[in-house]
């Protein structure tokens, strides 16, 4: 989830190595199953440093709220300063904006869960959903890195890029594969891709998680670049072949709505007029 100390100094022009330890232990709270608090005495061995420089720099962490010490055992887990700092990130982009009040709109309207993702180091992230008040919901969590090709949002993102620019971006076949529908070769995703920009949206079919369907279309901005995706993600028994179109319709309705707004003109976000090579 986090960068490794060793990549963030490779990066870093000036490393600063307290502050890479510090973000080291953020990560290393994170990346824990069911992120459960750890003892000072492991957080120290992962990060590779002495029980007291590991206990100075968990106890500055618990200062700022970064990092919350149980009461009982010592342990250290995730603080919610990181959940306020996170919940503000989102506002941070135009699109944000433009697309929430929108989201939520379509979202009572199709009975099914909206979501909002960029793409980030290569990899999908939702930055916000909006879901029904009623009924069962499906919501794929909020800032968590996900693969492009099986997912209707990152279809949506990639969906301009040539073949060049998508093996580059997707490294070489196969690709991941997180359902038996998964699409694991790069022609069957570019094949994929194609029949999104006829029908205008793009699908995700059972191929990121069983019994899940998601429809994609991008958000373009006033230069016509893919800025965001804006997808509509339900149960597979509820988003049938029967009710694909109509809710087809909204996703492309939505998807150009929040585009006109960051000053797009074209007639559809998923025709807009591809470079060479990426039919």
């Amino acid at each position: 989830m986090m960068r490794s100390r060793e990549s963030g100094s490779r990066t870093a022009r000036y490393p600063i190595r307290a502050v890479e330890r510090a973000i080291a232990i953020i990560g290393i709270l994170a990346d824990t199953p069911g992120l459960s608090p750890l003892g000072v005495t492991e957080i120290a061995g992962r990060l590779g440093v002495s029980k007291s420089t590991a206990h100075r720099l968990l106890t500055t962490l618990v200062d700022y709220e970064v990092v919350e010490k149980e009461q009982t055992g010592g342990r250290y887990r995730l603080g919610w300063a990181l959940y306020r700092i996170a919940h503000r990130l989102p506002h941070t982009t135009g699109v944000h904006a433009a697309a929430q009040p929108l989201m939520e709109a379509a979202s009572h309207e199709i009975g099914e869960t909206v979501n909002l993702a960029i793409l980030n180091r290569g990899q999908m992230v939702i930055i916000d959903s909006w879901s029904p008040s009623s009924g069962i919901r499906v919501s794929p969590p909020k800032g968590v890195p996900h693969p492009l090709h099986c997912a209707a949002s990152g279809k949506a993102l990639i969906v301009d890029l040539s073949v060049h620019e998508l093996r580059r971006l997707l490294g070489p076949d196969p690709l991941r594969a997180l359902t038996p529908r998964t699409l694991v070769t790069l022609a069957a995703l570019r094949r994929d891709l194609a029949l999104s920009r006829e029908r205008g949206y793009t699908l995700d079919d059972e191929e990121a998680t069983d019994g899940v369907r998601c429809l994609g279309a991008p958000i373009r901005d006033f230069g016509g670049g893919i800025v965001a995706a804006l997808s509509v993600t339900g149960p597979a028994r509820r988003l049938t072949d029967a009710r694909l179109g109509d809710v087809a319709v909204r996703v492309r309705k939505l998807s150009l709505e929040v585009s006109r707004k960051l000053g797009y003109t074209g007639a559809s976000t998923l025709q807009y007029g591809l470079p060479p090579g990426a039919s």
